[in-house]
C-alpha cells in the first residue's frame, strides 16, 4: 500500500490511502485484511484504521461484518464516491479513459453571481476570489468548476498553485481548512457563457452543483458553482438501508 502514513490528520490520510487502494484494487478479492494488518502496514495505530474504515462504510464505500469481515461494495466506482469528495473530478475522469487537463485562472471581483453571495450569506460587493478550472477530457471541455472563496479569510496571499487546488485541499484559510460541504443539484440550461466553455448546445439541459463549504465548526469558508457535461460525467449515489 506505499510508504507509512506521515504528518497531517492521520485519520483522513489513513482514509486517502485506503480509499487509493481500494480504487487501485490492490486488494485480492475486494476483500480488506484485518485492522492489526492494516495498522502495520501504515504505521498508524487500530483505532485509526478503525475510524478511517467507519468513515468508508459511511460513504457506501466498503461493507463490514463480523461474518464476511471488510469488503468492497460490489458496485463502487469512482461516480459513486464523486458527490461526498473523497476523490476530485480529474480522478474520476481519468478512470474513465481520459487524459485531463486542468485550466486555471482567477481573479478578485467584488461581482459574484447573486447566488454565490446569497449562498455564502454575504453582502453584494463582498471582494471574492474566483477561481475558474476548466477541466478538458482528451481536449475536450467536461467540467467547469467556479470556486468563490472571501477574499479576507485567506491568511497569506494565496499562490497560483494554491488556488489551483481544490478547495478541500486549501491549507491558508482562517478556520480551515474544508471539512465538509452540502451540495445542491440544479437542473439547468445552457446558457451563452456555458454554451462557450462546455461546447454545449443553446438551451441544452445539463446539471449544475452548487457546492458550499464548511469548516469542523460549520464556518463557512467558499462556495462553488459546478457545471457539469453529462456526456463526460455521470453521479451515482449509494443509499444504504436503515439503521439498525
Amino acid at each position: 500500500m506505499g510508504d507509512p502514513i506521515a504528518g497531517g490528520s492521520l485519520a483522513y490520510r489513513t482514509r486517502e490511502a485506503i480509499l487509493e487502494s481500494i480504487l487501485e484494487r490492490r486488494f485480492e478479492d475486494s476483500r480488506l485484511p484485518p485492522e492489526n494488518e492494516l495498522a502495520e502496514l501504515l504505521g498508524v495505530s487500530r483505532t485509526t484504521v478503525r475510524s478511517a474504515l467507519q468513515s468508508l462504510e459511511q460513504h457506501g464505500v466498503l461493507t463490514r461484518s463480523p461474518r464476511r469481515g471488510t469488503q468492497v461494495h460490489e458496485r463502487l466506482s469512482p461516480s459513486m464516491v464523486i458527490l461526498q469528495r473523497l476523490i476530485g473530478f480529474k480522478r474520476l475522469l481519468e478512470e474513465s479513459g481520459y487524459a485531463v487537463e486542468v485550466v486555471t485562472t482567477s481573479r478578485v471581483t467584488s461581482d459574484a453571481p447573486a447566488e454565490v453571495y446569497e449562498g455564502m450569506g454575504e453582502a453584494r460587493g463582498t471582494r471574492v476570489y474566483e477561481i475558474d478550472r476548466l477541466f478538458v477530457a482528451s481536449g475536450r471541455p467536461a467540467l467547469l468548476a467556479v470556486n468563490y472563496i472571501r477574499a479576507d479569510l485567506f491568511v497569506n496571499k494565496p499562490s497560483q498553485a494554491e488556488l489551483a487546488q481544490s478547495p478541500f485541499d486549501m491549507r491558508n484559510l482562517t478556520g480551515g481548512p474544508v471539512d465538509h460541504a452540502v451540495v445542491e443539484l440544479v437542473p439547468r440550461k445552457a446558457t451563452a457563457a456555458v454554451v462557450k466553455r462546455l461546447g454545449l448546445k443553446p438551451s441544452e439541459p445539463y446539471l449544475l452543483l452548487k457546492e458550499l463549504h464548511l469548516s469542523e465548526t460549520g464556518q463557512i469558508l467558499g462556495f462553488s458553482l459546478i457545471h457539469v457535461n453529462d456526456h463526460f460525467v455521470r453521479f451515482r449515489l449509494h443509499r444504504g438501508g436503515p439503521w439498525r
